[in-house]
């Protein structure tokens, strides 16, 4: 029904070094480096942070009081020895945004996934490969009005494990260099989770819904429960890339495409993420980052109805998120 596209996401990276005096931090270095090439292990992360805060004191062309914080981690844990590939990551990302003194937080970003992938060469760039992955949030969220502020008195539209995504795949993984990984997957299993019961009783992600009412105190009531788990069978596709465009600057990618068997298999699932990053030193980085989302069992709102106040036009949508930040980098 649609084709869309989404973009993926990277990290950055600075260095931290750490002083011993007997063995030197050099000579130790360069053992921990050989222990770890030995063993086929490597792993390495980058925490990202970025802030930015706005004060105005009887100012007189308007305008509101503003702190924002926004943290990004990702951590890689792998294993490469004769024929076998062992890729495990871990993405994290939570931001917060305070607009005006004595006003709520507003959720910016929230994410929590983790791969798994294992891979056995079957030639020169192929591999045989079973892949795992688990998506959710940690923190709830809300509808949001036509200025884009959460509307805190309607009840929530997601939640942590609400909803969570977990995937497993056999394929096969296309390797044909440094910076591309194509991973092909014709045998898929995706679970949804919807842990919230309100949530689950509307429907919401593609779970079997059920009723819900409203109490005298007009809050949402389960009136009859709905399935808080939804099993689909499908076919996958996971392209990832890596490319230092020029000195100090890399783009990464991430795109995956999702085909349910059982149900509208036309309807492809989309997730993209990119994320440019350009490292002005040691320590600071600015980032762009884009992120594109299609997923036919999520319901959003596409208009909003400034009479009633209330967000209308519900159904399957593109969701987009640009985030242009300076902050500081470090290499874990």
């Amino acid at each position: 029904m649609k084709t869309l596209f989404i973009l993926g996401c990277a990290f950055l990276s600075t260095s931290v070094a750490f002083t011993q005096i007997n063995p030197t931090a050099d000579e130790e270095k360069a053992m921990k480096t050989v222990a770890v090439a030995d063993s086929g292990w490597t792993r390495g992360g980058t925490l990202i942070i970025n802030s930015a805060a706005t004060y105005l004191n009887q100012w007189a062309a308007g305008g509101n009081n503003a702190v924002n914080l926004a943290s990004l981690v990702n951590y890689n844990i792998n294993y490469k020895k004769g024929n076998n590939v062992w890729a495990n990551t871990f993405d994290l990302a939570y931001g917060l945004q305070l607009l005006g003194l004595g006003e709520r937080a507003i959720k910016t970003d929230d994410k929590i996934d983790i791969t798994s992938k294992y891979g056995r060469k079957a030639s020169s760039k192929w591999y045989y490969a079973a892949l795992l992955n688990f998506k959710t949030q940690m923190a709830p969220g809300f509808a949001v009005g036509s200025n884009g502020i959460p509307l805190w008195d309607l009840p929530k539209i997601s939640d942590f494990l609400a909803p969570a995504f977990a995937l497993g795949s056999l394929g096969m993984d296309y390797i044909p260099n440094k910076d591309l990984t194509v991973f092909i997957s014709p045998i898929t299993y995706r679970g949804i989770i919807v842990r919230d019961d309100i949530l689950a009783a509307q429907g919401a992600f593609g779970v079997e819904k059920g009723e819900v009412g409203v109490n005298d105190f007009g809050e949402l009531v389960v009136l009859r429960e709905g399935q808080n788990f939804r099993t689909e069978i499908g076919a996958y596709l996971r392209v990832q890339y890596l490319k230092t465009i020029m000195k100090n600057v890399t783009w990464s990618s991430r795109l995956e495409l999702y085909s349910n068997y059982l149900e509208d298999p036309q309807n492809v699932d989309l997730n993209w993420q990119n994320l440019i990053s350009m490292k002005t030193n040691d320590w600071l980085t600015t980032t762009i980052f884009a992120h594109w989302i299609y997923d036919d069992n999520t319901t959003v709102f596409r208009d909003f109805d400034d009479a009633t106040q209330t967000p209308t036009n519900p159904g399957p949508g593109l969701q987009s998120k640009f985030v242009l930040g300076l902050g500081l980098s470090f290499r874990l």
